[in-house]
């Protein structure tokens, strides 16, 4: 994952598009905050995470393994 900042994202919109078009996510910072993520559309940005869907799978499992439903764990 990239980080551009809002002034950079607007000098180099093009780039920055052909490149999330490859599969490049970038992260947009507006001073030094993320404020949004720029990802390919199908990308699971979960969280702003990408593959955070693997994760919370994997997490699932674990908890059933504990005899815990998923559903019910806050």
């Amino acid at each position: 994952m990239k980080t551009i900042n809002i002034n950079q994202l607007q000098a180099q919109i093009s780039r920055v598009m052909k490149d999330v078009e490859g599969g490049e996510i970038y992260e947009v910072m507006r001073y030094s905050r993320p404020v949004a993520m720029i990802a390919p559309k199908d990308t699971s940005l979960t969280r702003g995470k990408p593959d955070c869907d693997k994760c919370i799978q994997k997490m699932d499992e674990v908890l059933a393994v504990l005899g815990k439903d998923p559903k019910t764990v806050s």
